[in-house]
């Protein structure tokens, strides 16, 4: 809902010039409905308004309390302020506002740094108190809202985004060597790192507390998978059904219209769904049609429209050229290295939504994470499998898959990755974890940067693995998948992605799927009721088939993927060119150049799809995405290795 930044020191803040109109303006299109500053000796706070609640001047931030001595400055929604007002008035508080901000200062009143403990929602916020001179910073439990800091001069500076951070005078941004070797697997860089040494993101359910006496984080919620064994579908889905409804309605409240992203999958179409049921309103819903039937599904949206009377609007993405500067734009927002392609179709059906003056919408995101979703669930039933075959059968069936990558578009390739997976995860599921989520492998790693390059530690530190012990290992595996996408992924990419890309075009996107509820009910399923080792989310389906048309509940995971070879232009190619292989290019003193034109190469080649071999077309460009990710993002900070 809107853009925070700011800095504290203990006993008297440095000098900082028009820093705060610096950061207000580089956060300008988080909250173009109005800006705020306040500064004392010892804290300054800035805020950019994204108005929801309380459209009046009373909920202009920084907001303060009866006796001025606390300051507070909120990104996000608190579903449950209308609960915790009611509560917090009948113990004698008083209210000036109808604002889901000012519930912080008195709640911060009555329980000080364990307030976020009652609040449900989505949000990232720094509290002043003056009096004690400390300043509290707070992130959402599961990262929905970002959230970054550094120390520098003496002093804490935050910011919702990381370019407000760097334009702190003095302040010098270091590169993060191991998380940019991170994100050459992953695509992103997981949280806390950054990309550079001096700033960090605050974790997902952690507070971090600042003043004279002491320093400390504290994390004050962790996602844990505990499936019941005993839970059926049939017992469950009225659970669902409650919570979900509950999820929606709440999350649809506001002092302006909240219309709906309806991407044509299952989870977005039963928020759909759940909008109607629960409010009885109509609502506007919108997606996004590709220049490309393979990953186009405009058909299974308009089903789900027309079934629910919704007023739909498709989103052609061929209206929204995709020039180089538009593309080179997306990335450069980030702040950091970020290869997710799908937040290019983000922001342009962001900013479709926004031209037609909507500024809050619903979405399906985390809908995958908490209920099975992703292919790496039913595929880790064949994973199980493979472990458990005598070393020297994986090796044959490694080398089977291997023989047909080179005549099979897709069938050989992943035989032979699933294969090389499960024989990491023979030793320690750690590893498995991560090549369930790597786009480059150690190997592959290795191969792409030279040899003068240092050492890096492997991606699969990241990944909570365990040691094989035998028949429970699918339920255990499972449920280490489950945790490792609400801790790695999720807050590093998924969200990163939509909150980055829906500010830019200053439109809220809130996500019921998240919703705490919701979220422990998908973290109590068995992985039965994930999978049937096939296809996913079958907790999901079972309620689809009951909401949504048919052609809906039984349409097959897809994910919001754009073919960016399809949309590459002859400009983008020459450009990617000269940026990549130029004598200037700063991703060339530590990466295999010859390794970097052959992808390049192939990308331009494979317009029509690629006919097979060792890479995907998803993961061709990938490759090119992330290292164009990269160099941007050193050019940007004149960032050397």
């Amino acid at each position: 809902m809107c853009g925070i930044a700011g800095r504290f020191h203990t006993d008297r803040l440095p000098n900082a010039g028009n820093w705060h109109v610096q950061a207000d303006t580089l956060l300008a299109h988080r909250g173009p409905d109005g800006s705020g500053h306040f500064v004392d000796q010892r804290c300054e706070l800035i805020h950019r308004r994204l108005a929801l609640i309380d459209l009046s001047e009373t909920g202009r931030q920084p907001m303060t309390n009866e006796t001025g001595d606390l300051q507070v400055i909120f990104n996000g929604e608190i579903y449950n302020h209308r609960e915790l007002r009611t509560e917090l008035e009948a113990r004698g508080h008083q209210f000036r506002s109808t604002s889901d901000t000012e519930v912080l200062l008195h709640l911060y009143e009555e329980q000080d740094e364990r307030l976020v403990e009652e609040l449900r929602g989505i949000f990232a916020f720094a509290l002043y108190d003056s009096r004690r001179q400390r300043l509290l910073l707070a992130r959402d439990r599961f990262g929905v809202k970002p959230l970054f800091y550094a120390f520098h001069d003496g002093q804490i500076v935050f910011a919702s985004e990381i370019k407000a951070i760097t334009a702190l005078p003095g302040f010098q941004p270091d590169i993060d060597r191991q998380a940019c070797c991170d994100f050459l697997g992953l695509s992103y860089i997981p949280e806390p790192a950054t990309g550079f040494t001096n700033i960090h993101a605050l974790p997902p359910g952690t507070i971090l507390v600042e003043s004279a006496s002491d320093r400390h984080a504290r994390t004050y919620f962790t996602v844990e998978a505990q499936p019941d064994r005993l839970r059926e579908i049939e017992q469950t889905l009225p659970t669902l059904v409650e919570r979900l409804l509950a999820a929606v309605q709440g999350q649809a409240q506001a002092d302006v219209p909240v219309a709906a992203l309806l991407s044509g999958g299952i989870d977005s179409s039963l928020v759909v769904a759940a909008h109607a049921r629960a409010t009885g309103e109509r609502t506007s819903t919108f997606n996004v049609r590709f220049p490309d039937v393979s990953h186009d599904e405009t058909a299974t949206a308009l089903a789900v429209a027309n079934h629910y009377g919704t007023a739909h609007q498709v989103i052609e993405l061929r209206d929204y050229a995709m020039t180089p500067d538009q593309l080179l734009g997306i990335i450069r927002h980030f702040d950091q290295p970020f290869a997710d392609p799908s937040c290019i179709p983000m922001y342009w059906v962001s900013r479709a939504i926004r031209d037609r003056g909507i500024i809050c919408t619903l979405s399906g995101d985390g809908g995958d994470e908490a209920f099975g979703g992703y292919a790496r669930f039913w595929r880790a039933n064949g994973l199980a499998r493979l472990m458990r075959l005598p070393s020297w059968a994986r090796a044959a069936v490694g080398r089977v898959g291997r023989r047909l990558a080179a005549h099979t578009r897709n069938m050989g390739r992943q035989l032979a990755r699933a294969v090389a997976v499960a024989q990491g995860g023979v030793e320690d599921s750690a590893i498995l974890l991560a090549g369930l989520s790597n786009y480059l492998t150690e190997r592959q790693k290795h191969e792409l940067l030279l040899p003068n390059a240092e050492s890096f530690e492997p991606v699969f530190r990241h990944f909570n693995g365990y040691r094989p012990t035998g028949t429970a290992d699918l339920e255990e595996l499972s449920r280490r998948m489950t945790e490792t996408l609400f801790r790695v992924s999720l807050p590093s990419d998924m969200l990163r992605k939509v909150d980055m890309m829906s500010m830019r075009a200053s439109i809220e996107v809130r996500v019921p799927m998240l919703d705490e509820d919701v979220v422990s009910l998908g973290m109590s399923l068995p992985h039965r009721l994930k999978t049937d080792g096939r296809e996913g989310k079958l907790l999901l389906r079972a309620l689809a088939r009951e909401w949504l048309p048919r052609q809906v509940a039984e349409h097959p995971k897809h994910g919001f993927s754009i073919p960016l070879d399809v949309m590459a232009t002859p400009a983008l190619h020459s450009l990617l060119g000269d940026l990549l292989l130029g004598s200037d290019a700063r991703t060339g003193w530590f990466l295999n150049r010859a390794l970097v034109r052959d992808w390049l190469l192939k990308f331009r080649q494979a317009s029509n799809g690629d006919a097979g071999g060792t890479i995907s077309r998803e993961g061709l460009y990938r490759r090119v995405f992330m290292i164009l990710s990269l160099e941007l993002w050193m050019r940007e900070y004149r960032l050397a290795w």
